[in-house]
């Protein structure tokens, strides 16, 4: 495929075309939109609760040792709202493929004259704005329902930190669509994941959790955590947002190694993408369910 000008002006248009479908079919269930956008406080309520319940307060002097901020609250309020991400990536792009395989419409979209990149990308980019506005719904109804304070002026720096995130997590989806193109069945794949990336990443605790709960091996799965993007990508935003955060990245170092995660994940991800649809194709598999 030539990579002119022209050609990557109708790739954008046929990327653009495939995110404003997405949206508008996502928007034909309003209640579904309701149920993203609200839900995830319901989920978070518990640990907030919990906090208080266990400290008498929304601030904790145990938590400040392991953070450097007190405000255990506004500290989980970040990690929540950044984790809608990772279940879009994730339950979105990853599964994007399969529900066109599902509706009998994969074929169709494979052999369009166009890339199958400028498809993905699509599909990522409806997730990604709608997954934002769900985490702005979430952010201002959880600060008006918990309270939050941030440093509103480091905003711009946080949501640049996003932004590099949401480029990674784009590698990751690709690297998922082509594993659940292959084998055809995402379930037990995407839970696998999205519990590991729960379980090893600081949503709700502080990175340094880990070396105090798993002693001399909590460095290792630490290590395990920061892989995956959605670990530096807090640490930055926490440290822009929260105040008196003290990040177990530095900040520098947590944004260089997204900036490099991107393109390590981005470009494994096209790889095995393209792997994986030549050897499909070769299958007769495409159109199996």
């Amino acid at each position: 495929m030539k990579l002119d000008a022209a050609s990557m002006v109708l790739e954008l248009k046929a990327a653009v075309s495939t995110a404003r479908k997405e949206i508008l079919i996502n928007l034909r269930y309003p209640l579904w939109v309701v149920f993203w956008a609200i839900m995830p406080i319901f989920w978070l309520a518990p640990f907030v609760f919990q906090g208080h319940a266990l400290v008498g307060g929304r601030f904790s002097e145990s938590f400040r040792e392991l953070a450097g901020s007190s405000d255990y609250v506004t500290f989980t309020i970040i990690g929540s709202s950044l984790y809608a991400y990772v279940m879009s990536a994730l339950w979105g792009t990853g599964l994007s493929l399969r529900r066109e395989q599902w509706g009998g419409t994969l074929e169709t979209i494979l052999i369009a004259p166009c890339s199958r990149f400028s498809i993905l990308f699509g599909k990522a980019l409806s997730d990604s704005v709608l997954t934002s506005f769900y985490a702005a719904v979430q952010f201002t109804l959880a600060s008006l329902l918990f309270g939050a304070r941030i440093r509103v002026e480091n905003l711009f720096f946080a949501v640049s930190a996003v932004l590099l995130m949401i480029l990674a997590l784009y590698g990751i989806g690709l690297i998922l669509s082509g594993l659940i193109l292959m084998y055809r069945e995402p379930g037990a794949l995407l839970n696998f994941v999205d519990t590991l990336i729960y379980t090893v990443c600081p949503v709700n605790y502080p990175l340094r959790t880990l070396m105090l709960f798993f002693g001399g091996v909590g460095y290792y799965v630490a290590m395990v955590s920061i892989v995956f993007p959605l670990t530096p990508a807090l640490e930055a935003v926490r440290a822009f947002l929260l105040p008196s955060f003290n990040p177990y990245l530095n900040v520098a170092i947590a944004l260089s190694y997204l900036a490099a995660v991107t393109l390590v994940f981005l470009t494994l991800g096209m790889l095995l993408f393209s792997v994986v649809e030549k050897k499909v194709r070769r299958r007769g598999a495409v159109e199996a369910y």
